[in-house]
């Protein structure tokens, strides 16, 4: 059965038809009963024919505002009860509003503006929250708002909608004379965030033409400190009065709101300076990596209402096109540089090659500074992202990250350099990620991470969807339509938020500047080959996942070196050599790759995790034993562990207690899943992310099951997912990039 429009929109619709449909300068209109920008332009191009405009266009421009003025200098008011003129204005008036949803006395447009239409539009301008105007003159920035797509109401009931619709009322009650009516609709979107800045520029007294909602010189430097320490003046040169300060201080809260910061107590629009108020101050600048000071001063403005916050600000992480070489390094360095994103292959416009290699990763880890790898295509215009693209990328980043022989749980960020509207997100950029990360983690095995760079919107969505752990934002773009009117993403990494140029000892680089959050530190290590490091065979050899159940750290060491044994004849030994790069810490779990010849390895090598990233290094592996003899120097069976190292699924941890405990009385053990990890099938195909409340058994013959090929996953009996269905027989990895010890473990 077919569907019908309102029968009041419908009226108007025909109204409108039967009035100007002869007219050349109007568009007939579909009488389907649906607003939509069709009857929103036929209502505007009605009122352009009552205002004597001859070249009518779907838009209320310059022209259209002129010829209002001129006409309705006053704006339109209602008339009086024995006022029995007509105009055709009144009709449109009428027709916008029961569009709108207002109930004006009548069910289509009439010649008249009487009581019924009068307050309809009082009724509109307290929903747009203009509490000083309590008139029924249709004022143009009244009209504008009724010749518009934008709302004043909601029908959402959750505390969120209702405190942002809130907000927009404040807004436009402070803005409505410099920039119209925004909608009052309870979504945070570029109109509020409009709103919101050029609430904090009236405030600051500058005048039309000065205030322009962009975050300058001028607005910055007239910024008060909240809490007022007297020092900053609006832009009369006057200090500023305690009622303008609770102005202020309800504008700093809704901007705090905003971007996901609210007082315990709930959120209310308040001009009380209070410690509550200071602390969730605190906790922003906590969030993005400002100063904590607890006073809202113009940095911390900057970050509340802008996506690139104040671009002078100081930074410890950075991205660039450049190599960087022997002769360059010092630039970062000299200018406190810990931290520099890279790409893993391309040129620059000029056909200049800006590839990472080995030997720059090198350079860097010798310099004591940290890469995050980036991968991008082209990725800057719509149609890049396809399936076909996202396959050749996935496989493209794997080949260059093996190729630079990146460190374990490396996230690579894949860059999406174009702003893109939400629903192409929907219908481009989640169906690429989607197959980009199956894709990805199918060829790395869940070595590698996917991460996400581009707008607030588009990396919080395709993180929200699983096919990203991490976002390095393009908050660079300020005008990006994806980054007005979106908070960060919780998991932001990096920043991006200017390009500036670095110089030391007659050296340049041009970098783009990146806040760091410290929720991704980039890599360190590059890791060592497999096929290199059992004594030149090929096979990786078994692989076992332990818990440290001892009292003592077991320290990490970067290399092994052969060595001849005195007493053992038959082949070479092996010692721990090269640097401590960290240590095992008691009941952190971590990978015991390749124990290749029980007789002979006394050296293994591991991945774990030392708190920052999970890097690679050689371990004694049996410190507890006696020098092995002469006759019995094959004494050690294939699956001989460390004294007191379990294995990490015997060993499970209590977050609540956080204590951690063996159970040997059953035949199976059951993990709690607590960070997403992948899973995949017996021949290594990836089918899927375990989130929190999925669950996994491994039965005790199972205990030391590792893939050959992914010796950081163990092969569970069942997964049993939080919907209640279940698989058998798969392989999990153990999440050690998130970390190896309580509650950073993936399962428990």
């Amino acid at each position: 059965m077919a569907t019908t429009g309102d029968p009041y929109v419908k009226n108007v619709q025909h109204w409108l038809n039967d009035n100007y449909g002869s007219d050349s300068r109007f568009n007939r209109l579909e009488e389907d009963g649906y607003v939509g920008w069709g009857t929103i332009n036929g209502l505007i191009r009605a009122l352009q024919i009552e205002l004597g405009i001859q070249q009518t266009a779907d838009n209320f421009g310059t022209g259209t505002i002129n010829a209002f003025n001129s006409k309705f200098p006053k704006g339109i008011v209602q008339q009086e009860d024995d006022d029995k003129s007509e105009n055709k204005i009144y009709g449109i008036i009428q027709g916008a509003l029961l569009c709108k949803g207002y109930t004006t006395g009548v069910n289509t447009p009439t010649l008249h503006f009487y009581n019924g239409t009068g307050n309809a539009i009082k009724k509109l301008k307290a929903d747009a929250g203009l509490i000083n105007d309590t008139t029924s003159t249709v004022t143009l920035n009244v009209m504008r708002a009724l010749l518009s797509m934008d709302y004043y109401v909601t029908y959402k009931t959750d505390a969120y909608s209702r405190n942002v619709r809130m907000i927009q009322q404040f807004l436009n009650n402070i803005s409505e004379s410099y920039i119209g009516i925004k909608p009052c609709d309870g979504i945070y979107g570029s109109g509020t965030n409009t709103a919101l800045l050029y609430s904090l520029q009236i405030s600051e007294k500058l005048p039309k033409g000065i205030a322009n909602g962009n975050f300058g010189p001028t607005t910055k430097k007239t910024c008060p400190t909240i809490p007022y320490n007297g020092v900053e003046k609006n832009y009369n040169g006057d200090s500023y009065t305690n009622s303008d300060i609770i102005v202020f201080t309800g504008i700093l809260r809704s901007a705090l709101y905003l971007n996901g910061f609210e007082e315990e107590t709930g959120f209310k629009i308040s001009g009380v300076i209070n410690t509550s108020l200071q602390n969730l101050i605190k906790k922003f600048q906590e969030f993005s990596a400002l100063e904590q000071t607890g006073k809202a001063d113009s940095r911390t403005w900057a970050s509340l209402l802008t996506s690139c916050g104040d671009t002078s600000r100081p930074a410890i992480a950075c991205d660039c096109a450049t190599i960087i070489t022997d002769d360059n390094v010092e630039v970062l360095k000299n200018n406190g540089y810990k931290y520099v994103g890279r790409y893993l292959s391309g040129y620059v416009g000029n056909g200049v090659n800006k590839a990472l290699s080995t030997e720059e990763l090198q350079i860097l880890f010798n310099n004591g500074i940290r890469v995050f790898p980036i991968h991008q295509g082209s990725a800057n215009y719509s149609a890049y992202f396809t399936e076909e693209n996202a396959v050749k990328d996935a496989e493209s980043a794997y080949e260059y990250a093996e190729k630079l022989h990146l460190q374990f749980g490396a996230i690579i960020y894949f860059a999406v350099d174009c702003d893109l509207m939400d629903y192409q997100i929907t219908s481009l950029i989640l169906p690429y990620f989607k197959k980009l990360y199956s894709t990805f983690m199918t060829k790395s095995r869940g070595k590698y991470r996917v991460g996400v760079y581009g707008t607030r919107n588009l990396c919080t969505r395709v993180c929200n969807a699983g096919y990203a752990c991490s976002s390095f934002v393009g908050n660079i773009s300020t005008g990006w339509s994806g980054n007005l009117g979106f908070k960060m993403p919780d998991n932001w990494a990096l920043d991006q938020f200017t390009t500036t140029k670095i110089s030391s000892n007659g050296r340049t680089i041009e970098i783009d500047k990146d806040g760091f959050s410290g929720q991704y530190e980039g890599i360190s290590q590059e890791y060592f080959e497999f096929d290199n490091c059992y004594d030149e065979r090929d096979d990786i050899g078994s692989s076992f996942i332990f818990i440290n159940r001892s009292e003592t750290p077991l320290p990490v060491y970067s290399l092994k070196e052969h060595y001849n044994h005195p007493i053992v004849t038959a082949g070479s030994q092996f010692v721990t050599a090269g640097e401590k790069i960290g240590e095992i810490k008691p009941n952190d779990f971590y990978v015991f790759i390749g124990l290749k010849d029980p007789a002979y390895d006394t050296i293994h090598r591991v991945i774990f995790n030392d708190g920052k990233d999970t890097k690679y290094g050689f371990i004694n592996g049996y410190p507890d034993e006696p020098p092995i003899s002469e006759t019995d120097n094959r004494k050690r069976n294939y699956y001989h562990k460390p004294l007191y190292h379990e294995p990490f699924s015997r060993v499970n941890f209590n977050p609540e207690t956080k204590k951690y405990f063996t159970d040997t009385s059953q035949n199976s053990i059951e993990f709690q899943i607590n960070k997403p990890v992948v899973f995949f099938d017996t021949i290594g195909n990836y089918e899927g992310t375990l989130k929190e409340g999925d669950k996994v058994t491994i039965s005790y013959n199972n205990m030391n099951n590792t893939g050959v090929s992914r010796p950081w996953c163990y092969r569970v009996d069942k997964i049993t997912f939080k919907e209640g269905n279940s698989v058998t027989n798969k392989y999990v990895s153990t999440g050690l990039e998130n970390g190896a010890s309580g509650t950073d473990r993936a399962w428990y």
